[in-house]
């Protein structure tokens, strides 16, 4: 009997299947014909009895830092349509065609230490592993980076290396000719062919001169030695970018979404007015620029600034003057530091790999993924290999690189996208209004918006609208924490010769090879502007918990 009904219950089920997946024809009824279109007014009025008097807007709206809102409800009459097809102007959907099965986006790692030796110990580990591409922190005092005072140690760094195929980026840093100059040469000397060869020299002046408060009155001078570079990278390394766009300073400051990407075109659009000025063509001047973004735990939204980005850029260049392949733009993902916890570091492997997959998914084609002590300053093998595995992961067992523009067509992500780069536009022009990057920087503008928009969120966090898994909601007393990471030993600068006062490509490119060194700079060159300091939200709500030193 049992039996009988078991049969019973499967033939069904195969009939119910056979239905449903028979191709519809002609006079195959529409079942849906019979029910009323759906109105939004009617939607409306269900919630708000659902309400009960509660404030619809209060209740169900939320926005983010830009002020955009976000839901609770999103219907084909929000998609703004026009974005194109993937590899197609205005680039909303991503800058290729179709996805790469073999390499989808860069596993990108970067590099900090001080000993030369260790990085390169670290950079064979990491290469043998599963990463693809270097991000390299260089700093002659060692304090910030890869102590490289001459060229023989960063051929040292990147001994075993094959430049050929393994992409090396430059951390933006006020030292930046003359460690472009040391990556040039080791492109040259490890290299066969320097038109294969693909990276970054991290030119940021513009961004380092508002960072670190330095001499605006010294920029003209930094930017012409930029525009030379890119114009020798045009001719010779046409797949080297020179500047890079670090627009992750105004994300880490605490700023909005808008405002980062305001921050990233007017930069932009400020190394490509000198590189036109230079000689180059439009497409050359595109060409010559990359750009970094820092994406938090916030998928959706991840998704959309990174579509955004390539909008507000595409719009840009194209008005320029530059077509094709030239207007898209680049990008660069570093998961954000500032939702990095200190007393619930482990939690740190769920932001992380949440903001990795909205940079995936959001199309970016280079991706660093924080260790989960970096608030700590351990950065241990285990922290950094659970780094390299999360991107390993997304690639091989997510399969998140195998379908272009994943989130396109969501009508959520479509009006998020559009709201924020409309927000983003406005915050540009507003930023030209004032005569430009540098000028709406130099005047305080730019770091009051920045002030203003990162007390709002800490005053978000502090009143419990935003919460901080682990740090002010659901804390674990009594969590055991990695041990700290020893003091590293001072590497001494060579007593050799500098760098020449005077510059030029050719000039540099011939004192590195001659092993010219780099001295630390001397105390007092900058005073950084506390507007645009890095700020972590966790810290100061974990400085308050009991037991914590401050």
């Amino acid at each position: 009997m049992a039996s009988d009904k078991l049969a019973m219950t499967l033939r069904l089920d195969v009939a119910a299947r056979l239905v449903f997946f028979a191709p519809m024809s002609e006079d195959t009824p529409n079942l849906a014909a019979s029910f009323a279109r759906p109105k939004l007014a009617d939607w409306r009025t269900l919630a708000d009895t659902a309400l009960n008097g509660a404030d619809f807007e209060d209740t169900l709206v939320r926005r983010t830092a830009s002020g955009i809102a976000r839901g609770p409800l999103r219907t084909q009459a929000d998609d703004p349509k026009g974005a194109g097809n993937p590899g197609e102007y205005p680039f909303v959907r991503g800058i290729n065609p179709k996805p790469d099965t073999n390499r989808p986006w860069h596993i990108t790692q970067s590099y900090t230490m001080a000993d030369p030796a260790a990085a390169n110990m670290a950079i064979l580990d990491d290469l043998a592993g599963g990463t693809s591409a270097l991000l390299l922190y260089l700093d002659p005092a060692g304090t910030k980076g890869i102590a490289v005072h001459r060229l023989d140690d960063l051929k040292r760094v990147l001994a075993g290396v094959d430049l050929s195929i393994v992409p090396v980026l430059l951390q933006a840093r006020p030292l930046n000719a003359a460690y472009a100059a040391m990556m040039v040469c080791c492109w040259q000397d490890l290299t066969r062919d320097l038109t294969q060869v693909c990276g970054g020299l991290g030119f940021s002046p513009v961004g380092q001169t508002i960072r670190h408060g330095m001499d605006f009155a010294l920029l003209p001078g930094k930017l012409q030695r930029t525009a030379s570079f890119a114009r020798w990278a045009a001719d010779n390394a046409p797949g080297i970018a020179t500047a890079i766009i670090t627009s992750s300073l105004i994300h880490e400051a605490g700023g909005s979404e808008a405002l980062e990407l305001a921050f990233a075109a007017a930069g932009g659009f400020s190394y490509f007015k000198v590189f036109r000025q230079s000689g180059m063509s439009a497409n050359e001047a595109a060409n010559a620029i990359d750009f970094s973004l820092s994406l938090d735990a916030d998928v959706p939204l991840g998704i959309a600034k990174l579509r955004a980005a390539r909008r507000v850029w595409a719009r840009i260049t194209s008005a320029c003057g530059a077509d094709g392949d030239a207007c898209a733009m680049r990008i660069h993902v570093g998961t954000s530091r500032r939702m990095m916890s200190r007393r619930a570091p482990y939690t740190n492997i769920l932001r992380t790999s949440t903001a990795a997959f909205a940079a995936v998914a959001g199309g970016a084609q280079y991706i660093s993924v924080e260790p989960y002590d970096l608030a700590l300053g351990t950065h241990d093998h285990k922290a950094r290999r659970l780094a390299r595995n999360v991107q390993i992961i997304l690639q091989e067992e997510v399969h998140a690189g195998a379908v272009m523009d994943p989130a396109g067509g969501s009508y959520a992500i479509e009006k998020l996208t559009d709201d924020l780069a409309h927000a983003a536009w406005d915050m540009f022009q507003q930023i030209e209004h004032r005569g430009g990057l540098v000028k709406a920087a130099s005047s305080g503008w730019l770091g009051e918006a920045l002030s203003a928009q990162r007390k709002a969120r800490l005053d978000a966090i502090k009143t419990g609208k935003q919460t901080i898994v682990g740090v002010t909601k659901y804390m674990q007393k009594g969590e055991n924490l990695p041990e700290p990471a020893q003091q590293e030993a001072r590497i001494p600068t060579p007593d050799v010769s500098p760098f020449p006062t005077e510059f030029s490509v050719e000039s540099f490119l011939a004192a590195a090879k001659a092993g010219a060194r780099l001295a630390p700079p001397k105390p007092g060159n900058s005073n950084p502007n506390p507007a645009f300091a890095p700020t972590n939200f966790c810290a100061p709500f974990e400085d308050l918990r009991e037991g914590d030193s401050k």
